[in-house]
């Protein structure tokens, strides 16, 4: 089955939920400025991670039961 575009961003959210959750739940100085813009319109919370990576995963669900996400293989 050919990936659709729907699936191809799906993918790209799911990266990019991940790394914010890996980054959001390790300890590191490389993530614990608090003058980056980027901290006024996105948190780094644990919280939003999680509700992130939910429904990141209750879209690519909803993708899956229409067909859309046929290349995982279940």
């Amino acid at each position: 089955m050919a990936i659709g575009i729907e699936a191809g961003i799906w993918v790209l959210f799911l990266i990019d939920s991940i790394i914010y959750n890996f980054i959001v739940h390790t300890p590191t100085k490389w993530h614990k400025r608090t003058s980056h813009w980027m901290h006024k319109k996105f948190p780094l919370n644990k919280l939003v991670g999680v509700m992130y990576l939910g429904l990141v995963l209750w879209v690519g669900f909803a993708l899956y039961r229409l067909g859309l996400l046929g290349f995982l293989g279940f």
